[in-house]
């Protein structure tokens, strides 16, 4: 049996954000808020200006809960301001209320009320993981409590600098009053959740079990290539011409005839000059045809793919698309037959010693990633310590994350990463120094894939997933009441 270690079925982005908000103090408490001088107290922060949002609702009120657990509004609170952290990248402005932003997927919701309904649906999603936890003997452990106590120890740290105490440092942090105890409800109802995950990613599957998943989602996991030219071409395009590729593509079939067919569609529209430049016409169709290919492209509900996938197409076929909102199809030539991606993948754990911060030099990074490694190596080199290192002494973003990368492929990393990666030789377990431009990188190789063992894995942990949910949610339904998170001010 094989062992895989991907991301979890679940949304696990709000766990990953609780466990980096407020460790190391990575961001800059709010500065902006007009405020001229600190509050030094909880108490003062919630009477001065320096906030942006002050809830007048009951924090400790339930906004949902099971037989045994619950989430409180200021827990809820906490989860929305770390999803509304993030949502700058969707070009959301922080310094306006959500509920003045309207999501952009014309169903009129603003985008509080996406915040509310996500962040009620993790809520519900963690109070079913802990019932599950709960029902398998799993509790909150001394290690959790060792976690939650050297988050709030470098929390108050971070607070020291400014002069504040650790309930100021997180309303400054947040824009809002959230308290110290809705954070620590919220990470010990994700520690206990995490315990459940980390036994659901530890499933196994035998090789019968993936490829009878395989054969029986063979639309869910097979690939296609494929050409596609748009006959519009983004540009106004004679309707003789469109109607002379139509005819040619129509009713025929054969990738060399598409060739053509394209060709002399390429000779109507595009300019002399353009066709010289390329070097004639024959290596402009090659170069378009090169941007016009795509490969490895998997199922969706389209009568592209319904084609595709029928057992009467042969690859060479040729079908056209009606564009609705132009004259002009889009002509699509099949190149391979749904197929098994075999392209292989490595998984990989890495810690980077980062030139420029905080090693000035190439030689300082080297020189304290032979340090740690050595350490690491003399004390048994085993992975879990490896993880703890990562999140001590790693400059990347994945370092709470114990440095993984998953589903690398061949190429995707710069040269000496890659190589060490993919080394014919290497094997689960293998450990290692490479230096790169970005600095030194203690490299620790978990194993490798085929990308269709990964997909049909996560499709069975998905399965598996939704299974749990069902199943806990039928034993301990989750009552929620979503009108009170709406009270919420954001």
């Amino acid at each position: 049996m094989k062992r895989f270690r991907k991301t979890a079925p679940a949304l696990l982005l709000a766990l990953a954000l609780m466990l980096t908000a407020c460790g190391g103090g990575t961001r800059t408490p709010s500065s902006d808020s007009g405020t001229t001088a600190a509050p030094t107290t909880a108490a003062a922060a919630q009477t001065t200006a320096t906030l942006i949002f002050v809830q007048t609702a009951d924090l400790d009120e339930t906004v949902a809960r099971t037989e045994h657990f619950s989430f409180t509004l200021g827990e809820m609170l906490y989860m929305i301001a770390s999803i509304t952290a993030n949502l700058t990248y969707y070009g959301v402005d922080p310094s306006v209320s959500l509920k003045e932003q309207a999501f952009p997927d014309g169903s009129g919701k603003t985008w509080f009320d996406i915040v509310i309904e996500e962040s009620v649906a993790y809520a519900e999603e963690q109070l079913l993981y802990c019932e599950a936890a709960l029902a398998k003997g799993y509790q909150n452990d001394a290690a959790d409590d060792e976690r939650i106590a050297d988050m709030k120890k470098t929390a108050e740290e971070n607070a020291a600098t400014y002069g504040w105490d650790i309930e100021t440092y997180f309303q400054q942090f947040f824009g809002t009053n959230i308290r110290w105890k809705d954070l620590e409800g919220v990470f010990r109802k994700g520690f206990l959740s995490e315990k459940v995950r980390t036994d659901l990613l530890a499933s196994e599957y035998t090789a019968e079990e993936l490829e009878k998943e395989y054969q029986d989602n063979v639309k869910k996991y097979a690939i296609v290539d494929y050409y596609v030219v748009d006959l519009g071409d983004g540009e106004a395009i004679p309707d003789e011409v469109i109607a002379a590729a139509r005819t040619a593509l129509g009713s025929a079939s054969g990738a060399e005839v598409y060739r053509a067919a394209v060709q002399d569609f390429l000779q109507a529209v595009k300019t002399p000059e353009d066709i010289e430049a390329a070097g004639g016409i024959g290596a402009y169709t090659d170069n378009y045809l090169k941007t016009a290919t795509r490969t490895g492209i998997s199922y969706s509900e389209s009568e592209l793919y319904d084609w595709a996938f029928a057992d009467d197409t042969k690859e060479g076929d040729i079908l056209l698309v009606e564009n609705e909102k132009t004259n002009a199809p889009y002509a699509y030539c099949l190149l391979k037959k749904p197929y098994k991606d075999t392209t292989v993948t490595v998984d990989i754990r890495h810690i980077l010693f980062k030139t420029g911060t905080p090693y000035a030099t190439q030689e300082e990074a080297r020189a304290m990633a032979d340090k740690i490694y050595n350490e690491w190596v003399e004390g048994g080199a085993s992975e879990e310590k490896f993880i703890e290192l990562c999140a001590q002494y790693s400059a990347d973003s994945n370092a709470s994350d114990g440095g993984i990368y998953t589903d690398v492929y061949e190429g995707q990393m710069v040269q000496t990463f890659n190589d060490w990666c993919f080394d014919a030789a290497r094997k689960p377990g293998d450990h290692g120094i490479v230096d790169t431009e970005y600095g030194s990188h203690m490299m620790y190789f978990i194993g490798r894939n085929e990308k269709w063992e990964t997909a049909v894995t996560n499709g069975l942990l998905s399965r598996d997933y939704d299974a749990l949910m069902e199943e806990q949610k039928a034993k301990t339904p989750v009552q929620t009441d979503e009108q009170l998170a709406r009270q919420i001010n954001w």
